[in-house]
């Protein structure tokens, strides 16, 4: 059915991509795709140290006086699967499935974030019918962990005046600015009882929907680090609960769906331990009615193994609990989320101790400040180390660019209607790209996606084809 879709070069560039393995730090292969395509296609390219990719194309003719113009996107995707897929992420294609207007993969991400951008991109270099100056096509490289790519550019390796980031999505919405942001990671070592007392359980919060930390963050999806750790705690509160192991999440930039705990507890409690987890269910259902009815929680029975002590399982369950996790601040000034912090990944075990990963963001600097603040007192409560890294700058908004007001305008030409201008709380690789390159005139924008950096994700099939007519006539604009 894709093959039919209209615009077929894009839908033909994105399957093409979508049987190739893309992992964020992994992407050779589709690195390598893309030097033979241009070679193949006689284009002239330049890669980095890093892997970034650059793709030249000619002016079209009568634009060969227009301003250079980079068309950008990331090349890497996020990879999560639902629990029952065998999905092998480092060797398989996407398994793509049409339902409705909507495309989606079996059971994983689909990588339309930033694939179909991507896909977009390269359709302009091959669109006989498309009109523009003279075009870098820039393919970055782990966007998804840490902006890795954009980090290592080197100062006038891109020529370009204009840049179009089509890493956006939702159709309709030009972006203009995105949140900054920085990696925290807490770790502590950690002594564990040999002597193995009680009867021992997995605990599973499972279920949840998940999503983007930024995008998805407002919408109170549930974070299942969070979740497990509040109904254990409660427990713990009452009885002498040790901890043996936990484990939730798989990434900082996602909203963990599902985590597990195996916990000891002593024999005559078995009742009220499982009348206490059936009791949380049911709030946890209540709570996330219309956003995560199916969350669920299951109890196993396990071997006994190696435990915390009750008072430092006490204390790391209040941690993971009192670390801050959701929407810190909204804007007084706009309707957006202005900071905000994701506890995408905890692990509590014997062999490494505790290691919980925080990916916080904010549109200020001061809010960014104010998590570290709030992680770092909590880390000298618990004798925790705390380190940060990969941080990257909020993209502050510029009215005056012309690639956003000819996107305006061309919008209201194509549709009639006044595009909606926003700044998104998310990073975008454009914060980056303009703190090395501040004489760049940027803009965002891209079709509807859906759920992204889950299972969930999808995108919307009509809006592919508007967003690519509407990049073609904003590059026509810029002469």
């Amino acid at each position: 059915m894709l093959k039919e879709q209209a615009p077929k070069l894009l839908w033909q560039h994105f399957m093409e991509m979508s049987a190739i393995p893309r992992p964020s730090k992994k992407e050779e292969k589709i690195r390598t795709f893309y030097r033979d395509y241009a070679e193949q296609k006689g284009f002239a390219y330049r890669e980095d140290e890093i892997g970034n990719i650059v793709i030249e194309k000619p002016a079209t003719p009568g634009y060969e006086d227009a301003p250079k113009i980079i068309l950008q996107g990331h090349i890497d995707m996020v990879c999560q699967k639902r629990e029952s897929s065998d999905h092998n992420f480092d060797e398989d294609p996407l398994q793509l499935q049409v339902k409705g207007d909507w495309l989606y993969a079996t059971d994983t991400t689909l990588g339309a974030d930033n694939g179909i951008g991507v896909a977009a991109a390269i359709a302009i270099l091959e669109d006989e019918s498309a009109e523009h100056g003279p075009l870098e096509v820039l393919l970055t490289v782990d966007e998804e962990q840490g902006m890795g790519g954009v980090r290592h550019l080197q100062p006038h390796w891109l020529q370009g005046e204009y840049l179009l980031n089509l890493d956006s999505e939702e159709e309709g919405v030009c972006i203009v600015g995105c949140a900054g942001g920085v990696d925290i990671v807490l770790t502590k070592s950690l002594h564990f009882d040999q002597e193995a007392r009680g009867l021992f359980y997995e605990v599973v919060v499972e279920g949840l929907r998940g999503g983007h930390s930024g995008i998805d963050i407002d919408k109170e999806l549930g974070n299942a680090n969070q979740l497990l750790a509040e109904l254990l705690v409660d427990y713990a509160h009452q009885s002498a609960l040790r901890l043996a192991l936990f484990e939730g999440g798989t990434l900082r930039n996602a909203i963990p769906r599902s985590a597990r705990a195996v916990v000891a507890i002593h024999e005559a409690h078995k009742a009220d331990f499982e009348a206490h987890l059936k009791g949380r269910e049911e709030i946890f259902k209540e709570r996330f009615k219309g956003v995560g009815e199916g969350v669920a929680i299951r109890l196993t029975a396990v071997d006994s193994q190696a435990t915390l002590d009750a008072e430092n399982s006490q204390m790391l369950l209040n941690l993971l609990l009192l670390l801050p996790s959701g929407v810190i601040r909204r804007s007084t000034e706009l309707p957006i989320v202005e900071t905000s912090c994701n506890l995408g990944v905890v692990t509590i075990n014997e062999e490494n101790g505790l290691m919980a990963e925080l990916l916080a963001r904010s549109i200020t600097h001061y809010g960014v400040d104010q998590v570290r603040s709030r992680v770092k007192a909590l880390a000298i409560m618990v004798d925790a180390f705390m380190e940060e890294g990969n941080d990257y700058p909020a993209w502050q908004p510029n009215l005056e660019s012309l690639p956003y007001l000819k996107l305006l305008e061309v919008y209201r030409e194509q549709t009639g209607e006044s595009m909606e201008v926003s700044v998104i709380h998310a990073g975008l690789e454009t914060g980056l790209l303009g703190e090395k390159y501040p004489q760049l005139q940027m803009v965002s924008f891209g079709p509807t996606i859906k759920g992204a950096h889950s299972p969930d994700e999808r995108v919307n099939i009509p809006s592919v084809a508007r967003f690519y007519e509407l990049l073609k006539a904003l590059l026509k604009s810029l002469k």
